[in-house]
């Protein structure tokens, strides 16, 4: 077998697995915006839209995702599952750390007045700009070279209750059941007792 059929058939299988989390009135599209997002190393919703031949509206690509017609939740499983089922590992490494996306505008969803700790030249201290929290794990490729996949992202809210350790929380919890010998490698900012400690009850290894 050629190397481009060798790549399809991963591809096609790879695809296919992940699908069976997702709606079947959905598949199409979201197929369809997966190929896009291939194709466009930028990770832009628009730029994956152009890079396909559309075969619906461009309206559909995005109330797929503004209505939450695909469950992120199940859909991340999924992911780990294939990621687990493609690498297997006895010893299962999770990072967990947040991301800020400085924006120009005021207000948005998750916008909100953050302060930047990597100091970087020539910008601000305290920009506007969202938080992410993310879920990844690390695969390793060779003694001593490795990836890191991330599994899901989460949006932490600009006020409220929903900080970044209740996100934590909640995506630590999403892979309970799913995942076995865990190992965390967390920012020291998440090393927190309320966060820590019941996953020490629970014999979790943890690097902070």
């Amino acid at each position: 077998m050629s190397l481009t059929a060798n790549v399809c058939l991963l591809l096609s299988e790879w695809i296919s697995f992940l699908l069976v989390a997702v709606p079947r009135r959905s598949r199409g599209t979201f197929v369809e915006l997966l190929i896009g997002c291939l194709l466009n190393p930028e990770g832009w919703v628009t730029r994956a839209i152009g890079a396909i031949r559309r075969e619906a509206h461009w309206t559909t690509y995005y109330k797929l995702i503004e209505r939450a017609n695909v469950s992120v939740a199940e859909l991340s499983l999924g992911l780990l599952q294939w990621v687990l089922r493609v690498c297997p590992a006895e010893l299962i490494t999770l990072i967990l750390d947040d991301t800020r996306v400085p924006r120009c505008a005021k207000f948005g969803p998750g916008i909100s007045i953050q302060h930047d700790h990597s100091h970087q030249a020539n910008r601000p201290r305290f920009p506007n700009s969202p938080c992410w929290v993310t879920l990844a794990m690390v695969v390793r490729i060779r003694l001593g070279s490795a990836l890191t996949v991330p599994i899901r992202s989460w949006l932490v809210e600009e006020s409220g209750q929903r900080g970044k350790l209740w996100v934590a929380r909640q995506l630590m919890d999403s892979i309970q059941g799913n995942a076995k010998g865990v190992r965390w490698l967390i920012d020291a900012w998440f090393m927190r007792r309320s966060l820590i400690l019941p996953l020490l009850e629970q014999h979790v290894r943890i690097i902070g």
